[in-house]
């Protein structure tokens, strides 16, 4: 079984408790920390000096959700998954930065491979660059998955 989830998507896949048991995992677009996607996008709708209300938004999910950011870690929680792992990322992605993305590449265990999408924006990487998407993807996927 593989997965490709997108942004929330790879997020819920890498957060799973208990871990998901796959073959393949595809991951586009994930944020590694919820505090830096949260900052990121304060930042994208406010300026800069709105990341430092980072903290004002956060803290808010204990009280509210009964969990705190603690529990949206894919950066700590990206090393239980033992599956063959294809991060994705865009070069331009301002929700994401690539910095961001290259750092949860470094968190995860091998196997594992990486792709900045040169250009591209936190967005539908597959309809950016749809034919080196669909040689990469797939590649990787026949790689591992029985079909």
């Amino acid at each position: 079984m593989g997965v490709d989830g997108t942004s929330l998507g790879g997020a819920a896949t890498i957060l799973s408790d208990p871990p998901l048991e796959l073959d393949a995992v595809v991951l586009e677009s994930l944020y590694p920390t919820f505090e830096q996607a949260v900052a990121d996008r304060l930042e994208l709708s406010a300026g800069w000096w709105a990341r430092g209300l980072t903290p004002v938004f956060t803290m808010q999910l204990r009280p509210r959700l009964g969990f705190g950011t603690d529990k949206l870690q894919p950066i700590t929680c990206i090393g239980r998954i033992s599956a063959p792992k294809l991060i994705i990322a865009g070069t331009r992605d301002r929700h994401t930065p690539l910095a961001e993305s290259r750092a949860l590449f470094g968190a995860a265990t091998e196997p594992k491979e990486f792709w900045a999408v040169e250009g591209a924006a936190h967005q539908d990487l597959s309809a950016f660059a749809p034919n080196e998407y669909e040689r990469r993807v797939v590649s990787f996927l026949s790689a591992h998955l029985r079909f």
